[in-house]
């Protein structure tokens, strides 16, 4: 797995959600629309708190207690993803995730911001960053090739406000391109984290590194990505 988690999610492509037209931050949906969801987020909580005992269970059986907390929470919005983090000081950290689809990231955080405060349990908006020395440990296995962060590079594409990148990895193919292009995306979402892999980079695109020096030089490590789009962020208009 690339994360040391449980997760159950309705899923969704995330080449997709990731190549969809993005803002640098949330466009939030009218107070009404937010509004709508309140009541089926109080009872998701009542529910959690009610058998939070039973489900620090959950590694017994991660697809039964998994599967009865994504129920409770369809009832909310569709397409949200659960991720239960194994114990750490007997803690377990869940993370409430819009599976990389914008359009529930409002309904996301209103999840988050209703928590209740539950001992031992903390509650999380958004897949987070993952430290670069384990994003270097994820290696993809795709048709005819390997994608190893190490060796994988970007460009950026700056149009004013907005960031376009070229993610540039070997050995990509017409057959391979769809898997090379998916696992790409997950590593850029775990080296980014979810929000800002969606809310600040509005398009992905997947190509074989080139081979000439004068090309390569004006490309970067794949692994300084999050540097950069911090940076990048810091330049822009107020």
């Amino acid at each position: 797995m690339i994360r040391n988690i449980f997760t159950l999610a309705i899923l969704t492509l995330f080449f997709v959600a990731c190549n969809s037209q993005v803002t640098s931050t949330v466009k939030l949906q009218p107070t009404s629309v937010i509004d709508k969801h309140q009541g089926a987020i109080d009872k998701f909580w009542k529910w959690f708190e009610s058998n939070e005992k039973e489900l620090r269970n959950f590694q017994r059986n991660p697809d039964k207690y998994l599967g009865q907390v994504l129920d409770s929470a369809e009832n909310i919005e569709g397409g949200l993803a659960i991720e239960f983090e194994p114990p750490a000081n007997n803690t377990i950290n869940v993370t409430i995730s819009a599976d990389g689809n914008r359009d529930l990231f409002p309904v996301v955080q209103k999840i988050v911001e209703s928590a209740p405060k539950i001992n031992g349990w903390t509650f999380v908006a958004f897949r987070q960053r993952i430290p670069i020395e384990k994003v270097k440990g994820m290696n993809f296995e795709v048709k005819g090739t390997k994608l190893s962060p190490d060796n994988m590079k970007f460009y950026p594409i700056i149009t004013g406000d907005t960031l376009d990148l070229i993610i540039y990895a070997n050995n990509i193919t017409e057959e391979n391109y769809n898997q090379a292009a998916y696992s790409s995306l997950l590593l850029v979402d775990n080296i980014l984290g979810e929000y800002d892999c969606v809310m600040k980079v509005r398009h992905f695109d997947l190509q074989n590194t080139p081979t000439k020096k004068e090309e390569l030089k004006d490309l970067l490590p794949l692994l300084d990505l999050a540097e950069f789009v911090d940076n990048f962020q810091k330049t822009k208009r107020p």
